[in-house]
């Protein structure tokens, strides 16, 4: 052989944050293509073409994750040792690496039959009735729960098509774990390892999710969109929670003139419960508005502000503040104040004087 192609792409390192260009498999002049070990993948531990000068070019093509390039490399003597034997079987390191194309045809042919579905894994992803995990997601453990079900639900029961399939229900925040995974475990690994991975990764260890389930309130709006809300959140938080339980805490988040209209003996189940709060549903709403309604005629009054009289009648203009905080009021009462006090003074002075008097005319 004269040259081989190499697949490279670009994927997520184990700390999430970085990205390191691999090689992910070898493809001959034939037409067959060969598979990359994981442990292998990363393009540095290929010492014969990482130092090469058509590397430097590809790094340079490769900016973005999840990119890739399949390149025709001439083989040189040290590439021919690295890659072939003496029988230009395709090798790396100390071992002979797999053939996909055989691998996959084998595959498609013991499934051809039995399940046509399963050709195409994004397809049947689109039909899994649970939404993709995210972050945000409140437990990773319930969902991957849920996620089980749905394979079993169309028949899936590979661990490589299980594997296959997660990568179509993760948002996009979730593929680089995703890609690491697949560095360090490969597809052909145990589901069960990809399980325990993703749980621990991903489990909730705090509290927030279970308070804000749990101390979630009405508020404003509709009375039957809260009540449903809340059970999503209680259920994502803990799906095997009891019928009685669900329904008291639904009732406490509900205003109090509503959870004293409805009869606790009457509800047995949450459909029970929704059909009483349905019927209350135009009581919120008319409260609200009417509550709304008052406020902005309060606010209106108050805001409404009226000339100072005591400005008015000194002939000092309009002016518009409290009138027991007017300038001129204070001044005036001072001056009464003032004037009061000298006519007291002056009025015991004058008895003073007639008192006297009255002594010296006895």
């Amino acid at each position: 052989m004269e040259k081989l192609r190499f697949k490279f792409a670009v994927l997520g390192a184990s700390d999430g944050k970085t990205n390191v260009i691999c090689i992910m498999s070898i493809e001959t002049p034939d037409g067959c293509t060969f598979e990359i070990p994981d442990e292998f993948k990363p393009a540095s531990k290929h010492t014969a073409i990482f130092s090469s000068d058509v590397f430097t070019k590809i790094r340079a093509s490769l900016k973005k994750r999840h990119q890739t390039r399949s390149i025709w490399i001439p083989l040189t003597e040290d590439l021919k040792k690295t890659y072939l034997d003496e029988g230009e079987n395709v090798q790396f390191g100390d071992q002979y690496l797999n053939e996909i194309t055989e691998k996959t045809n084998s595959f498609e042919n013991n499934n051809r039959d039995t399940n046509p579905e399963k050709k195409n894994i994004g397809k049947t992803a689109e039909k899994f009735l649970i939404e993709k995990f995210s972050n945000k997601t409140s437990s990773a453990d319930q969902w991957l729960d849920e996620f089980e079900g749905e394979c079993d639900r169309f028949d899936i029961k590979e661990d490589q098509d299980k594997i296959g399939i997660l990568k179509h229900l993760l948002e996009k925040q979730c593929l680089d774990w995703y890609s690491s995974m697949l560095i360090k475990l490969t597809v052909n690994s145990e589901w069960t390892e990809w399980k325990a991975n993703f749980c621990e990764t991903y489990g909730k260890k705090g509290w927030s999710q279970v308070k804000y389930a749990f101390t979630f309130r009405y508020k404003t709006g509709s009375l039957l969109e809260y009540a449903t809300r809340k059970e999503r959140l209680l259920l994502e938080v803990n799906k095997n929670i009891d019928t009685p339980t669900m329904i008291n805490l639904i009732v406490i988040g509900l205003p109090d003139y509503i959870i004293d209209k409805i009869d606790k003996e009457e509800v047995k189940s949450t459909s029970n419960l929704y059909n009483e709060i349905g019927r209350y549903e135009h009581t919120a709403n008319k409260k609200s508005f009417i509550k709304k309604w008052n406020t902005n005629e309060t606010k209106g009054k108050s805001d409404k502000i009226l000339p100072c009289k005591t400005c008015e009648n000194l002939n000092k203009g309009t002016r518009f503040h409290p009138e027991d905080k007017c300038w001129f009021k204070q001044t005036e009462d001072n001056k009464n104040k003032t004037k009061s006090y000298y006519n007291k003074a002056v009025n015991n002075a004058m008895i003073d004087v007639e008192l006297n008097n009255d002594k010296k005319n006895e």
